[in-house]
């Protein structure tokens, strides 16, 4: 993949880190497709830039979201970098949560970027025998820890997280030129403070959860620890393979933020800790003589 020059389509460019991709790509000169919904007016601040607008909802059938990203492809002759972006914060407790609700949330953070990874690996592993391409996840967080309130945002956010892992170790045995990168990002200066999907309150035992929720939300907005231009700044160097990541192996996932890392480190330590205490239990239920690895898969 050249470094020097490359061509980005990327989802939720209305603000964000989706327009921060868009104004620092086109300042280095790459070719960006900026995407998202309702792209005639949220989009039109980024014209000037001059990124291709392409309307897309994330959330639109297969066969939609195949024909968007071939008409990308041909707009500039390929595409080096997918970035999956759109998604959106659900809030409220889960008794109080509907199924709808949960589809909702599941369709835009899960169902789109895995959608529009599978419009793009056909293109991608097209440059040659081992395919070739870089597939980024706007991760967060909330896809290795749970928080009360957030169920549906977490939970969306976990799956992406698993099923993209298992996507790296596909794409590592039959096409290792493709690769994805997830990104956990902690709480950084975008508007998505300001633009939480909160349920109403449906259940009354859970309102003080719901307005405490509702309050750190608005504690946060304009007040968030992370800094999302230098964010934005070190995933296009992860991508090029360059600054941060001259010389280096990109690891599939990499966080940003001192939260999140906490959060990370803190997670790691109990369940460190709750295998050592519980190895003997999980290693009781073995047949004695049915132990080893499992068999190996084609390569």
């Amino acid at each position: 993949m050249d470094p020097r020059k490359q061509t980005w389509f990327i989802t939720g460019c209305s603000s964000g880190f989706g327009e921060q991709f868009v104004r620092q790509l086109r300042a280095l000169g790459d070719n960006v497709i900026a995407t998202g919904r309702n792209a005639e007016t949220k989009l039109a601040h980024l014209k000037d830039t001059g990124a291709t607008i392409l309307e897309l909802d994330v959330t639109a059938p297969q066969a939609e979201l195949d024909a968007k990203f071939q008409q990308a492809v041909d707009i500039y002759g390929g595409v080096d970098v997918l970035v999956n972006n759109a998604g959106y914060i659900q809030c409220g407790a889960i008794e109080e949560m509907t199924p709808e609700d949960m589809e909702r949330c599941f369709a835009t953070n899960f169902h789109g970027p895995i959608n529009l990874t599978r419009a793009a690996l056909p293109h991608f592993r097209s440059k040659g025998e081992k395919g070739e391409g870089r597939i980024i996840y706007m991760g967060s967080q909330a896809g290795f820890y749970g928080e009360p309130a957030a169920a549906a945002y977490c939970a969306s956010k976990h799956a992406l997280e698993g099923a993209v892992e298992s996507l790296s170790k596909e794409l590592a045995l039959f096409a290792p030129g493709i690769k994805p990168l997830i990104i956990e990002a902690g709480i950084h200066s975008t508007e998505v403070m300001d633009k939480i999907n909160h349920v109403p309150n449906r259940v009354e035992f859970w309102r003080p959860l719901n307005e405490a929720v509702r309050a750190r939300g608005a504690e946060n907005y304009r007040n968030e620890p992370g800094n999302a231009v230098e964010l934005i700044a070190k995933v296009i160097q992860l991508a090029k393979g360059v600054g941060i990541a001259e010389g280096k192996e990109v690891p599939l996932r990499v966080p940003f933020g001192s939260e999140c890392l906490d959060i990370l480190r803190e997670k790691i330590r109990a369940l460190t800790m709750m295998v050592e205490e519980w190895e003997e239990v999980a290693r009781s239920t073995d047949f004695p003589d049915r132990q080893g690895p499992p068999p190996a898969l084609p390569s």
